[in-house]
This record gives structure tokens, sequence and C-alpha cells, in this order.
């Protein structure tokens, strides 16, 4: 009899063992579930309508490591491309397609050196991806183009400039880089604007045999940004990325701006606004703070 309760006893305490054993299991189960399947989407959709009729390439790469994660041949102006999971941070894309005709100044290049291939249009634009964010991403243009009026454009000198073309997403951090890059495409704009007209100016100087003052102009139209324009972009810069501080994109857009000991100095407020934990990314310039 004695025997017989402590079978019973066993068996009791191997079901209640097992039972357990299930229970962590499906603690577990559930667990995974959440990290995995809901946490991080399987794909990230790039979606959105170029208006070329030839087949065009789109690239994208990683604006932190230089590496090129994406590139395919898109035969249909309706983009609807599953470009999987990728990192968070910022990104450029490049949309190209091949062009029959070349400017006066490529036409010894390209025979000369053939291994260049074949000449391309080319747009290109940078953005925040992020799939916690959002696994939906749209390619959008400013306007409604034509391919001949976009092949027209790009072909201009500095009128391809003209051109806008951005990836949108419902996430948060997206948004707050599509602000910035408007903010200096703002500024962008007004360099352009001045450049036209001093560019008109030392003609005028040319003209008038005032060469002195012609060739001070034309030493400062060299530099992509004119001074005035740069310091101004460059205040309203530091002012958006403090307003902004909290933001993961920040820190990827100062990795992106601050290459040398001149421009740490010059963004010292945005780096000592950043949390330690951020500062120790920037290996290269925090050991000048």
């Amino acid at each position: 009899m004695v025997y017989y309760n402590s079978e019973i006893y066993l068996f009791a305490a191997e079901n209640a063992r097992l039972l357990e054993n299930n229970k962590i299991k499906l603690l577990f189960s559930v667990i995974l579930f959440l990290l995995v399947g809901c946490g991080t989407p399987d794909q990230i959709h790039l979606r959105g309508n170029i208006p070329i009729k030839n087949p065009f390439y789109i690239d994208v790469y990683n604006m932190r490591t230089g590496i090129k994660v994406m590139s395919d041949t898109i035969c249909s102006n309706n983009i609807n491309y599953e470009v999987g999971i990728l990192p968070k941070g910022i990104y450029q894309l490049t949309v190209s397609w091949d062009r029959d005709i070349l400017k006066a100044q490529e036409i010894e290049r390209f025979a000369r050196q053939p291994e260049l291939g074949t000449p391309k249009y080319y747009m290109s634009t940078t953005f925040w991806l992020d799939a916690n964010e959002s696994d939906n991403y749209k390619l959008l243009l400013d306007s409604t183009y034509q391919q001949a009026e976009l092949e027209e454009l790009l072909l201009a000198k500095n009128r391809g400039e003209s051109i806008k073309m951005a990836v949108v997403s419902d996430g948060k951090n997206n948004k707050v880089y599509n602000e910035y890059l408007a903010l200096v495409d703002q500024y962008r704009t007004e360099n352009r604007h001045l450049n036209d007209s001093l560019q008109q100016v030392a003609m005028h100087y040319n003209d008038l045999k005032l060469f002195e003052g012609s060739e001070r102009l034309s030493a400062l139209l060299a530099k992509d940004w004119l001074p005035n324009i740069k310091t101004a972009l460059l205040r309203e810069e530091i002012n958006f990325m403090k307003d902004n501080i909290d933001s993961e994109v920040i820190s990827h857009i100062y990795h992106i701006q601050v290459n040398t000991k001149e421009d740490f100095e010059q963004y010292r407020e945005v780096y000592n606004l950043f949390p330690l934990s951020v500062k120790q990314n920037f290996t290269v310039w925090n050991k000048s703070n």
C-alpha cells in the first residue's frame, strides 16, 4: 500500500514538473513572438512613381558606412519594391537612367575613356530609415514631370538642383530629417540665386574691363557656398540640431557633418548637449572637449 501511494506521488510530481516546463515554454514563445514577430517587420517597402519609360536604376547607400545596400533595375515607372531589413540611419537613394546625349565637355572624355560606360541622368536624395518606426516608405517628386522635362533640367547647368526628390514615411524621425533637408535646401536655393546674380556682375565687370573686380568675384564664385550664406546656414543648422537634440536623427547628422577638428569646433554646441552614451560614439573628436 505504501508502494502504491509512492507511485501516485511520483506520478503527480512528474505531471507538475511537465506542466511547469510547458508554462515556461509558452511564456518564452510569447516573449519571442513579441520581440521578433511584432517588433520588426519582415520587409521594408519602397513605393513611388518615376515618370521614366525606359528602365532605370535605383541604388541605396548607407551614409554612415558608404556601403551600397541595395541596387536594382526597375522596368516600370510604378515602384513597389521590398528593400529588406536595414539598420536604422540616414541613407542616400539615387535614381539614374541611360542617356544618349553628351554635354560638350563630356564628348572627348567619353571618347578617350570608353570604360566609363554609358552616361546617365542622375537624381538623388537622402532620408531617414528605421524599420521600427515604419515599414512603408514613399518616393516623391516635388512636382508632376514628363520624362523630357526631367532630362532637360538635368542636362542644364545647375537647373537639375530645382528637382526635389524625397523619401517619406509616417515615422517621427523621418519627418524631423526631412525638416532638416528643407532647411538646407532653403539656403541652397538662396545661394544659387545669389551666385547667379554675382556671375552677371562679374561678366559686367569684364565688359567694362574692370578685371580686378571680376577676378575677385570669380574667386568667390569658385567655392560651393558663398561665405555669408554658409555662415547663416551653419547657425540655423546648429539651432535646429539643438532644438531636436532628443531625436536619434541628430547624432547621425552630426556624424556626417563633423569630419575635421574645425568642424568639431563649429558644432561644439551640439556635441555638448549629447548624453555621454552618444558622445562615446564620436571617438575621433571627443578628446578635444
